[in-house]
C-alpha cells in the first residue's frame, strides 16, 4: 500500500486484510517514517470489538495482525475464549521469541530465557512472586548479582505482557522483586592460570571484533563502554594514547597504550570506519559485547561470580600494585576520581606483601642456633 500524501493520525487506514487496520503515530518513528500501529476488527456477540494488536517497529505486520484474527473468529465460532486459555510459560516465552526474531536484542532475550526454564510447565496465571523467588535464588548462589536477575525478571514480564496483549491470557500484574541495593566493592584476583586460560580462549575465540574488546580491556582496565565509543579520531598514533570521551570522571581522559594494546587496535584498520571497533557498520553494542564476554569467560572456567569485563579492569589495577606502581600512576591509568578508590588494590598489595614477608621470615628463621655462653662475653664499654 503506498503512503498517503497527507497522513491523518487519527484515521483508521484500511489493509488489504479485512478486519485489519492501522493507524500512524505521531511520535514514533520506524525507518524514518511514522510508525503504525497495527490493531483489528471483529464481532463478538453481535457487538464490534477492536484489539490491538502491535507496532510495525516491533515485528507486527498486516499479515500477522490477519493471522490473529482468525484466531478470534475461529474460537468465537466454536464456543471459545482464547482470553481464558491457560497458557504455559513455555508457550508464551516460545511465542515471543518467534515474534520477535528480528530484534536486535532477541540473543540477548534467549541466553535469560534459560534461567527461567523451571517455570516452562506452569501456567502463568499461577506463576506468583514465590516463584520468581526461588529463579532469583538460585541465580544468586551461582554468583550471578542481582542486576542480572532484573533483566530475567524483564524478559519474564516482558513475555506475559505481549501474550496480554495478543489475548491469549488475561491481562497480568508486572512481578518485581524489591531487594535493597547493597554497594559491593568486590575486587576479583585473577591467578596465573586464569590468566592464561582467559587469553588462551580470547585468542582462539571466533568473533574477532569481540574478542579483541576484550583484549583490550585486558591489557587497559577500560570499563566496558569506553572502547565501544572509541573513533579512529581518539586515536593519537604517534604519542600512542587513546582519548576517552566523557569518561566516568565527567571529563575526557588518556589512555596510554601499551605495545599489545596498539598491536589490537591497528588491527581494525580497514575493518571500520567511524568507530575503532564496528559490528554491521555500527558501533558494537554494549549487550552484544557481554553476551559474547560471559561465554568466553565460561569457557576459560573463570568462577561465575567473576564479572567477564569489569573483573579484567580490576586485575590491571592490582597487577599494577603489586609491581610496586606508585598509587598517583595507577589513578591516572586507571582514571579514578576519587584516590580512595585506587586505594583498594594498595591493600590488596599490601596483603600479597605481607604474605612474602612471612615467608621470607620462615626462610630467615633457623631450626638450630649457635648458642653464645654470655659470661664469656666482654659487656665492658
Amino acid at each position: 500500500m503506498a503512503e498517503p500524501k497527507e497522513i491523518l493520525y487519527d484515521k483508521d487506514y484500511s489493509t488489504k486484510y479485512d478486519g485489519v487496520y492501522f493507524r500512524y503515530s505521531r511520535k514514533k518513528k520506524h525507518n524514518g517514517k511514522p510508525d503504525k500501529s497495527f490493531k483489528i476488527r471483529y464481532r463478538v456477540n453481535g457487538r464490534s470489538k477492536n484489539e490491538k494488536i502491535g507496532w510495525l517497529s516491533d515485528g507486527i505486520s498486516a499479515e500477522f495482525s490477519r493471522n490473529i484474527r482468525s484466531e478470534r473468529i475461529v474460537s468465537i465460532r466454536h464456543g471459545k475464549d482464547l482470553t481464558k486459555k491457560q497458557l504455559t510459560f513455555k508457550d508464551a516465552a516460545k511465542r515471543y521469541i518467534d515474534d520477535h526474531a528480528t530484534n536486535k536484542s532477541i540473543q540477548q532475550d534467549i541466553y535469560r530465557y534459560k534461567d527461567l526454564k523451571v517455570l516452562d510447565d506452569m501456567e502463568i496465571s499461577n506463576i506468583t512472586i514465590s516463584d520468581l523467588k526461588k529463579v532469583h535464588t538460585s541465580m544468586r548462589r551461582r554468583g550471578v548479582k542481582h542486576i542480572t536477575y532484573t533483566k530475567v525478571e524483564s524478559f519474564y514480564n516482558r513475555t506475559v505482557k505481549y501474550s496480554s496483549e495478543l489475548n491469549l491470557i488475561k491481562k497480568q500484574e508486572s512481578i518485581r522483586i524489591s531487594i535493597p541495593r547493597v554497594d559491593e566493592k568486590i575486587t576479583e584476583i585473577y591467578t596465573d592460570e586464569m590468566r592464561e586460560n582467559y587469553l588462551s580462549v580470547i585468542e582462539q575465540y571466533p568473533y574477532r571484533v569481540l574478542s579483541d574488546i576484550v583484549e583490550l580491556i585486558y591489557y587497559t582496565g577500560m570499563r566496558r563502554s569506553e572502547p565501544l565509543k572509541l573513533k579512529w579520531s581518539d586515536y593519537n598514533e604517534q604519542e600512542n594514547y587513546l582519548t576517552l570521551r566523557d569518561a566516568k570522571s565527567g571529563r575526557d581522559e588518556k589512555k596510554i597504550l601499551s605495545h599489545s594494546s596498539i598491536e589490537i587496535i591497528e588491527r581494525q584498520r580497514g575493518k571500520s570506519k567511524v568507530y575503532i571497533f564496528e559490528h554491521a557498520h555500527e558501533a558494537v553494542k554494549a549487550p552484544y559485547l557481554s553476551y559474547h564476554a560471559r561465554r568466553m569467560a565460561d569457557m576459560a572456567g573463570l568462577p561465575r561470580d567473576y564479572r567477564p569485563l569489569h573483573s579484567l579492569r580490576h586485575n590491571v589495577g592490582t597487577v599494577m600494585a603489586m609491581s610496586g606502581v606508585p598509587i598517583a600512576i595507577i589513578k591516572e591509568q586507571m582514571n579514578h576520581k576519587n584516590i580512595e578508590t585506587t586505594q583498594r588494590y594498595i591493600d590488596i598489595a599490601d596483603g600479597a606483601v605481607q604474605e612474602h614477608v612471612n615467608n621470607l621470615e620462615s626462610g630467615l628463621k633457623k631450626s638450630s642456633r649457635m648458642k653464645l655462653d654470655i659470661q664469656k662475653i666482654d659487656t665492658e664499654v
